[in-house]
Order: structure tokens, then C-alpha cells, then sequence
């Protein structure tokens, strides 16, 4: 990785082929999309936006062709990477992941709708046929309107690779201009206090008013997600543990995923009130 990095900072033309071609390759253009965040995080907005012009090119022929997923992807990473240039918070780069979901949401229910339209026909079509048999277990499932949840979750999943395509750039140039730098950085990512219980309250309305949240309720999950992993980050790093606790902890996240997620909302919550950090003390 840090040779690609390299090769993206050693010029224009280097970072163009490097865009255009991952850009083109099925599934690598979250790769592209870093390449160009890291172009204007280190070049400036002006550099990022015609290395931009060239990795949305193949973007286009993807989107013609059903898919509108790299240029989706391309374009929210390059926002996010202006925003992080301009302002040096990642609190509030975060928080712009919700406004930037929405528009995913409403681009990606154009762009994929009718293969949304047909998943969401074939998981109903197996949920009726086992509801007989587990007729209590899938009673839930009665109740949800299957393609608006899909929405709400390939929304959600687009809008996360974002923010990891622009922290893999970062962490790029950390590595090439500033070691530790965002490493540094990501600990001490913490949401405000305000938009911590703003957040919880939307995710409990659906609950309290009846509304279905299903296609934001993922997405309004993420910010405080992120702030809970930086969390776990922060305080592994302040006790001086080793990195086994962290493979232990995403090792749970797979296996236990509902009760972790459920677990890092609650310290992102609590720690956006109390900065647990701060009142933590290092290992001596």
C-alpha cells in the first residue's frame, strides 16, 4: 500500500493511471477513491477535483451499465476528503456521513431499484415459505418492508466504505508525510454530545411513534458506530495493550454482532457525556 501511495504522489500521470485503471476493475474502486481523497488532501481541492474527473469517467460507464456503486462512492469520498481539508475534524466529517446517506439513498434507489426490487421478492418468497414451519421466529419479518431495509442497508454499507476510503488515504499520507499521525487522530475521534442523543432519540422514534426507520436506521447507526470503534482504538492504545485485544474485539463483532454493535452505541453515548478517555489513566 505505501508503494501505491508513492506512486500516486509522484505526479499527475502516475496518479491518473492509477485512478483510471482501479476505477475500471470491478471492485477496486474503492481504491480509486482514496487515490483521489489523498490527492486533495495533500494537493488541495483544486488537484482533487481533476484527478476526480478522470476516476468518475469509468464511474459513468459503470453506472450505464446498472451500477452506479463507484460513482457513488468516488464522488462521497472526494466531499468527504474537502470537508476533512478544510476543517481537520473528523467529528464533523462523521456527523456529514447522515445528509451525504441520504442522497446515496435516493441515487442508489433509482440506480438499483429493480434489483432491489427482485431480491427484495425472492428473501419475501423464502420468508413465506418457512414462516409455516417457524412461524414465530419469522413473524417479524411479516411486518418489514424487505426492499426498503435492503435499501436502507446497501445505503448505509456505500456511505461506510466512504469513510474508509478516506481514512485509507489518510493513513496514506500519515505514512508518507506524518507517521502516528492518524492513528493520533482516530483515537481522539468523539461525537458531540448533542448529536450522540439526537442520534439515539432517531433511532428510538421508530419505536416510540410507530414510524417505519428501517431505511435510515442503519444509517443513522454509523456515526455512532464509528465513534465507538475509535473508542475501543483510544483506549487500547492509552492502557498500552497489545493488538490482540483488537483482533479479539472485531472477532466479536463478527461472531456477537447485534450485542457489540448494541454495546458500542452505548459507550459512543456515554463518551460523547463523560469523555471516558480523559478519565481513563494511562498505563504507568
Amino acid at each position: 500500500m505505501r508503494a501505491l501511495a508513492e506512486t500516486l504522489m509522484r505526479g499527475r500521470s502516475q496518479a491518473v493511471m492509477v485512478v483510471l485503471i482501479t476505477a475500471m476493475l470491478p471492485l477496486l474502486y474503492w481504491i480509486s477513491a482514496a487515490g483521489v481523497a489523498l490527492i486533495t488532501l495533500r494537493k488541495g481541492v483544486s488537484e482533487g477535483v481533476k484527478l476526480l474527473i478522470w476516476a468518475l469517467l469509468p464511474s459513468f460507464f459503470w453506472m450505464l451499465s446498472g451500477d452506479p456503486s463507484a460513482l457513488v462512492v468516488i464522488s462521497g469520498t472526494y466531499l468527504l476528503a474537502v470537508l476533512l481539508r478544510q476543517t481537520v475534524s473528523w467529528q464533523k466529517v462523521v456527523l456529514a456521513l447522515l445528509p451525504i446517506g441520504v442522497v446515496v439513498s435516493v441515487i442508489l434507489d433509482v440506480g438499483l431499484g429493480d434489483l432491489l426490487n427482485q431480491i427484495a421478492i425472492t428473501v419475501q418468497e423464502m420468508v413465506n415459505e418457512r414462516r409455516a414451519s417457524n412461524a414465530i421466529a419469522l413473524q417479524a419479518w411479516s411486518d418489514i418492508d424487505i426492499r426498503t431495509l435492503l435499501l436502507g442497508v446497501v445505503s448505509a454499507f456505500q456511505t461506510a466504505t466512504m469513510l474508509g476510503c478516506l481514512m485509507l488515504a489518510r493513513s496514506w499520507q500519515a505514512t508518507l508525510f506524518n507517521p502516528g499521525g492518524f492513528r493520533q487522530e482516530f483515537h481522539q475521534l468523539r461525537l458531540p454530545s448533542a448529536a450522540a442523543i439526537a442520534l439515539i432519540a432517531l433511532l428510538l422514534s421508530g419505536q416510540v411513534t410507530g414510524m417505519d426507520m428501517s431505511r435510515w436506521f442503519t444509517l443513522l447507526l454509523l456515526p455512532l458506530l464509528v465513534a465507538g470503534i475509535a473508542l475501543i482504538h483510544g483506549l487500547v492504545s492509552k492502557r498500552g495493550l497489545s493488538n490482540s485485544w483488537l483482533a479479539a474485539f472485531y472477532l466479536s463483532l463478527i461472531f456477537v454482532g447485534p450485542y457489540m454493535v448494541t454495546l458500542l452505541v452505548i459507550l459512543a453515548l456515554i463518551d460523547s457525556l463523560m469523555d471516558l478517555r480523559a478519565r481513563l489513566p494511562a498505563k504507568n
